[in-house]
């Protein structure tokens, strides 16, 4: 485990916990209705699938698409073949940044890229019912919320609506040790 899952309450087991509610679920696998074909049948080739196409994404190759084919087709069901845990920064989304098409990335953001109960509950559906083969933790640098929990930290800053309960979550991971 690393120092910021542990930082976020995150212990060994609650990764186990969900692995266990993943294999509980696991009979599901499969009966939502017409999904597509999974081209990635195995976490290392999900894994590779992700990173060519980051690479192409970097690269400036990337694929061209036409987004409103098969959306009668992806309006029947889904079958990612992975998920994405992200920041919801706006600067570009999952698809764009590993190349993929609507419906191959199951996607969980939130701002500040930390892991909740909500979404470590989506990444399980992701994986127990949708059967995704990987779960990729994207981050990035200069991440707004990152510095605005820290600013707020240092300055005791009163923030707005729900900002607070962003920055109380990621606060264990935000503070020096």
């Amino acid at each position: 485990m690393c120092t910021a899952c542990l930082a976020a309450g995150m212990s060994r087991r609650l990764v186990l916990g969900a692995g266990a509610a993943a294999l509980a679920v696991a009979p599901l696998v499969g009966t939502a209705e017409a999904q597509p074909a999974r081209a990635v049948d195995t976490p290392d080739a999900a894994l590779t699938r992700l990173l060519e196409g980051n690479a192409r994404y970097v690269s400036g190759k990337m694929n061209e698409r036409d987004f409103s084919a098969n959306r009668a087709a992806r309006a029947q069901g889904q079958a990612p073949f992975a998920a994405v845990l992200g920041c919801a920064d706006s600067r570009v989304a999952p698809e764009l940044a590993f190349d993929q098409p609507p419906g191959e990335l199951f996607v969980v953001r939130v701002a500040g890229n930390f892991m909740t109960p909500d979404g470590l509950g989506s990444l399980e559906f992701g994986a127990a019912v949708l059967g995704t083969k990987v779960i990729m933790v994207l981050g990035h640098t200069s991440c707004g919320a990152v510095n605005a929990t820290v600013a707020a930290l240092q300055k005791g800053n009163d923030l707005p609506g729900h900002i607070g309960d962003l920055v109380r979550a990621m606060k264990p991971a935000s503070s020096p040790s």
